[in-house]
């Protein structure tokens, strides 16, 4: 069984700043964990370090300082590739940068195929070029359709007045993505990596209430449960999970399941994937976005409701 491992898509028209926001996000937020960026297409990898040897799957494998990799690999491989990659790197979080001529649907098609849980699509928008692009190319309004997170880069290139447009214009096409502006990809990527999850779940879990680590205001919380929960309740629950919560993740013990489920919430997007833990492995989840100490209260009364007692039914409120 493949081990599991988050998997982010970066996907942008040519030009919108992928690749910039990808270094910055190597070099200042990823706390050091091991990450395999991968760019799906062959061609140059555009990051300077050591070439990795010995793997047959893969078309070209950098290791850099910080201890990431980066490589190539084509669709042919996609699946033997990422499994080599895995088994061999052991990362955290893999990045997949995909050329900005793509529709990233079949890229999550073949992610979920490979047997890896999609944790977001993150889409970068160049926001002095987005009309023109949307005119140019019908695959640009695919990788903002398909976003999680879309970040409006280059504001510095246009005015305010613009930049409000871009995004009014980007909230018609989707209105589920939480929206980011930032200039030359300087971000901060607690929440649109993965790698961020954990460092938000051990501040959380270390204080009382719900925790807040930035100055526009988002926190976080982590549930805990001994009891098994019942999955259609807490499905319901993920499902009418209030606009301010971007994230959410974690494990849940369900009744009548020998398997766990590894949840993933990302801005009204929810998936679950199965994994087997020991017996009574406890349920815990962390759940991150704005003004949590209002919606707090009542998001632990939901999911307490969904827990399941003795008699096999759950709370009801």
């Amino acid at each position: 069984m493949m081990r599991t491992v988050a998997v982010d898509i970066l996907t942008g028209f040519l030009g919108s700043g992928k690749t910039t926001l990808l270094r910055h996000v190597l070099d200042h937020g990823l706390r050091g964990k091991p990450v395999a960026v991968i760019m799906n297409e062959i061609g140059e990898v555009g990051i300077d370090g050591t070439v990795v040897t010995g793997l047959s799957a893969v078309e070209k494998m950098v290791e850099l300082s910080s201890g990431c990799i980066c490589c190539t690999i084509d669709d042919y491989r996609f699946d033997l590739a990422i499994q080599e990659i895995i088994e061999t790197a052991k990362p955290h979080l893999i990045v997949i940068e995909s050329t900005g001529l793509a529709d990233p649907d079949p890229l999550v098609y073949r992610i979920k195929q490979a047997g890896l849980g999609l944790d977001a699509v993150i889409t970068v928008v160049d926001a002095a070029n987005l009309g023109r692009h949307l005119k140019e190319s019908d695959v640009t309004r695919a990788q903002i359709e398909a976003a999680d997170f879309l970040v409006v880069n280059k504001r510095d290139l246009v005015t305010p007045d613009e930049v409000a447009q871009v995004e009014r214009r980007l909230g018609r096409m989707n209105a589920r993505a939480e929206r980011f502006t930032t200039v030359r990809g300087a971000l901060d990527s607690d929440l649109l990596f993965a790698t961020g999850v954990a460092a938000f779940r051990e501040h959380a879990g270390a204080t009382p209430g719900p925790s807040h680590r930035h100055d526009d205001g988002i926190g976080s919380f982590v549930y805990r449960s001994a009891r098994a929960l019942d999955q259609e309740r807490f499905e319901a629950v993920l499902r009418e999970l209030p606009r301010d919560v971007l994230r959410a993740k974690g494990v849940v013990r369900f009744a009548g399941r020998d398997w766990c489920g590894l949840f993933n919430f990302t801005c009204g997007r929810h998936e679950i994937t199965w994994l087997r833990l020991p017996d009574g492995t406890e349920s815990q989840a962390v759940f991150i976005g704005r003004n949590l100490a209002r919606h707090e209260p009542a998001l632990r009364a939901a999911l307490a409701a969904c827990e399941v007692h003795a008699e096999g039914s759950a709370d009801h409120v």
